[in-house]
């Protein structure tokens, strides 16, 4: 006898991943996204298929799984702004402007917001200067997962998303990038974003496309709900979040445990985004490869050791 409705389990395939999401998911889904009862859910990486989503005229996707594309149509006339170095491919009516905000006396205010947020103070425009639709196609510049942040859906209305220098990639509608300052002391110099971190404001229904590396995963905080998390794995939070440190004990733990003196912690309420290999975990994982293989007379190229830790 054939399994029913109700009992049947929801079907990964089936779901787009959490970014993409207008409802929240059912029982049933959390209990298979999140097994242990973590409320960490996994992030699914969207599959190379013709599902799309559109935004103030543009409609986007995301193929791929490990190293993603970004692929958004262009109406005539319209612009995409990027980051530096995200550009991978577009249509043939598209033109390419550099903005320098820095130089600019209006825009100087915005340049400093950028640069003390960790990000260029330079912008990307992709412009479509034909008669026709257009399109462009973005990649991050690491192996990493493109994550799309809705305002007014994955950040609620009203509030901003702290994220991690290098975390932003493109936008569409109407988002800032900027900084927020942290006044406080101990989070300054023990938290790992220093006093000036990256914060990411914007419009109901605009997006904010972020990159992260390994696997991703979030998780809802509740009021006065607290996690513990290694900031270097950390993507972003919801600026009602609140961040502070706690001490990880002992003079072992602190000098042979690998975490250092201090961990971060968060509390709620909010969201918090948080990817496994960051850039920087990443790079020291080359780095610690090229130089064993250097002291072993090895001649494994770059190439090879990077290929050794992504796998093929």
């Amino acid at each position: 006898m054939g399994r029913s409705k109700r009992d049947k389990k929801p079907d990964l395939a089936e779901r787009p991943d959490f970014a993409a999401e207008t409802v929240p998911l059912t029982a049933e889904e959390v209990q298979l996204f999140d097994p242990l009862k973590t409320n960490f859910i996994w992030y699914k990486p969207p599959l190379a298929t013709e599902d799309s989503h559109e935004t103030g005229g543009h409609q986007w996707c995301v193929a791929g799984h490990d190293m993603q594309v970004l692929t958004m149509t262009v109406p005539a006339g319209e612009t995409i702004i990027t980051e530096v170095g995200s550009f991978m491919y577009m249509h043939p009516g598209m033109e390419t402007q550099v903005e320098c905000t820095l130089c600019k006396m209006n825009t100087c205010g915005e340049a400093w917001k950028r640069v003390c947020g960790g990000e260029s103070c330079v912008k990307v425009l992709l412009i479509n200067e034909s008669d026709e639709q257009g399109y462009v196609g973005l990649t991050p510049n690491f192996p990493a997962k493109v994550i799309p942040i809705k305002f007014g859906t994955h950040i609620e209305s009203g509030r901003n998303m702290i994220t991690k220098g290098g975390a932003y990639m493109a936008e569409l509608g109407d988002v800032d990038v900027g900084c927020s300052l942290d006044c406080s002391i101990a989070t300054c110099c023990c938290a790992g974003l220093g006093c000036c971190r990256q914060k990411l404001s914007g419009s109901d229904g605009s997006i904010a496309f972020l990159n992260a590396g390994g696997t991703i995963v979030y998780k809802h905080l509740k009021e006065g709900e607290t996690v513990t998390v290694d900031t270097g794995s950390l993507v972003g939070f919801e600026d009602s979040v609140h961040m502070g440190i706690r001490f990880n004990g002992s003079f072992c733990t602190c000098c042979f445990g690998g975490e250092g003196c201090f961990s971060t912690t968060l509390t709620g309420p909010g969201r918090v985004y948080m990817q496994s290999m960051s850039f920087q975990r990443f790079q020291a994982a080359v780095m610690q490869t090229i130089t064993e293989e250097e002291r072993g007379g090895d001649s494994n190229t770059g190439m090879d050791i990077a290929t050794e830790i992504l796998g093929p």
